[in-house]
């Protein structure tokens, strides 16, 4: 079976140009991407364990004008190809499928940029029972590289919020945080699970900071820290970023 073919980010060709920079450059293009899944140099599966049936993606039509791909596996931990199903089996865990772009993600996403560059967690593609990343991911949330071609890989990624996946996807594109905000404010999505995965994926400064004040705003009126996992700081305000 053919394995994926890292892809380290920045690619040689712009070695030395600031990340910073190239985002900038990628959001501007993201139109020529976004919901272009004949384009897409990787897919994303990710797969919601809570939901019965086909789940809800709050502000989907606000995002794409594609109908989301779900299929359904017999379990969470099948790390088979699953196949789609008008009427799921009970029990039968939804995934969504998203044929996405790696640049787009390995350019926010430290986590991202070290699997399609080739770290640990993409070797594990056969392991039904992998370890506990140096992370500190917990060993059912590590992502699992799934059959694939060299050129495009297939990885299974268990966020902790499914829900909101979505949303910071189309932020990695466009740079835009109002939809999620409106999100937010609307009550559609939870601070905490987004928080969540913005630390599971390890995403940039930007996005920490605008969690950050939003929390500090509307969660918490007396601006006591709190971070995702509890008794971190790595989702701050801009006051912080200043000290």
């Amino acid at each position: 079976m053919p394995s994926f073919q890292p892809r380290p980010f920045p690619p040689p060709s712009l070695s030395g140009v600031p990340i910073e920079y190239i985002t900038d450059q990628l959001h501007n293009l993201a139109n020529h991407f976004w919901d272009k899944p004949d384009t897409a140099d990787c897919t994303i599966i990710v797969p919601f364990p809570h939901a019965h049936g086909i789940p809800e993606l709050p502000a989907l039509s606000q995002t794409s004008l594609i109908e989301p791909s779900f299929t359904f596996a017999a379990n969470y931990e099948n790390s088979t190809l699953p196949r789609r199903a008008t009427q799921p089996p009970l029990n039968a865990v939804p995934r969504i499928s998203m044929p996405l772009h790696i640049d787009y993600l390995a350019a926010h996403s430290s986590y991202l940029r070290g699997l399609f560059s080739g770290a640990l967690p993409l070797n594990l593609m056969y392991s039904a029972a992998p370890p506990v990343s140096s992370s500190g991911v917990p060993a059912d949330r590590l992502p699992r590289l799934m059959p694939c071609s060299p050129d495009h890989p297939i990885l299974f990624l268990p966020v902790p919020d499914p829900t909101c996946f979505h949303l910071l996807i189309h932020w990695m594109y466009f740079g835009d945080l109002s939809i999620i905000q409106d999100c937010l404010h609307q009550g559609l999505i939870q601070w905490d699970g987004i928080a969540r995965n913005v630390e599971y994926l390890g995403l940039n400064a930007e996005i920490k900071i605008f969690l950050g004040n939003w929390y500090h705003a509307w969660l918490d009126t007396e601006r006591e820290v709190e971070s995702c996992s509890g008794d971190s700081d790595t989702i701050y305000s801009d006051s912080d970023e200043d000290e």
